[in-house]
């Protein structure tokens, strides 16, 4: 018998990985990261019909991110920015560069996204996953994440990526591009106004 642990039966990976983005940038405690947690949650709750589809992961979590991130800036960082830089059919080539520029030690910017992980022959992903996009090396892009499964995936190698149109012989990931958000901080607060 294995206890239970954060992330086994719920569907919040989205969320945390908006905190641990903002965690990177400002380093947000524990007790702030609740309070932005709690108000999220108040927030979506108060749709039923929208909360079922995040309880029951039947939403993609994109507009729950967006709004995380807007209400973070109204509310705790207001020199937050965040660049939702791609198009859906992105190609993860351009998808792949985008978060390597992010993952600069020296910048203040980091990246949220989703990603599919799939296990040919089956074509349904068994990984559906939001994660943040932390530091890159020769071992690939490795992440900041919440997970605690024994197999998950916590860095990226650029041969495992693909296009969600042209699956791999064996097991792949595809980067969903208009998941993808990067954040940063800046010093000019009207620069971060412009809407996700």
């Amino acid at each position: 018998m294995h206890a239970l642990y954060q992330g086994k039966i719920d569907n919040f990976c989205a969320m945390y990985a908006v905190l641990n983005a903002v965690q990177v940038l400002f380093g947000l405690s524990p007790l702030h990261a609740r309070k932005i947690f709690n108000r999220a949650m108040m927030e979506q709750a108060r749709d039923l019909e929208n909360f079922q589809k995040i309880l029951e992961h039947r939403t993609d979590y994109v507009a729950l991110v967006d709004r995380m991130i807007e209400d973070i800036r109204e509310n705790d960082f207001p020199k937050l920015c965040v660049e939702a830089p791609f198009v859906p059919g992105t190609p993860y080539q351009t998808v792949w560069e985008g978060l390597r520029s992010c993952a600069e030690p020296s910048l203040p910017r980091v990246s949220i996204f989703r990603f599919l992980r799939f296990a040919p022959p089956h074509e349904r992903p068994y990984v559906d996953h939001w994660t943040v996009g932390h530091y890159m090396d020769t071992e690939g892009l490795h992440f900041l994440d919440c997970s605690l499964e024994a197999g998950a995936l916590y860095s990226l190698p650029y041969v495992r990526l693909t296009d969600i149109d042209k699956p791999l012989r064996r097991d792949y990931v595809v980067i969903v591009p208009e998941s993808v958000r990067i954040l940063s901080v800046s010093r000019n607060q009207s620069l971060c106004a412009l809407p996700v």
